[in-house]
């Protein structure tokens, strides 16, 4: 089953996919934690009032 339609006309096929500009840095409060770390490597900063 095909998912898009062909592309036909000239300005669809030269056509490349957006890029984005890369995201800023995140705040440092928050954390990255990857699906293969160990819940209890992670630590979490306390919530600021």
């Amino acid at each position: 089953m095909k998912t898009c339609s062909r592309k036909t006309q000239p300005w669809d096929i030269k056509r490349r996919p957006t890029v984005y500009a890369p995201l800023p840095p995140l705040p440092p409060k928050w954390t990255v934690i990857s699906s293969d770390a160990n819940a209890s490597d992670a630590v979490v900063p306390p919530p600021t009032p």
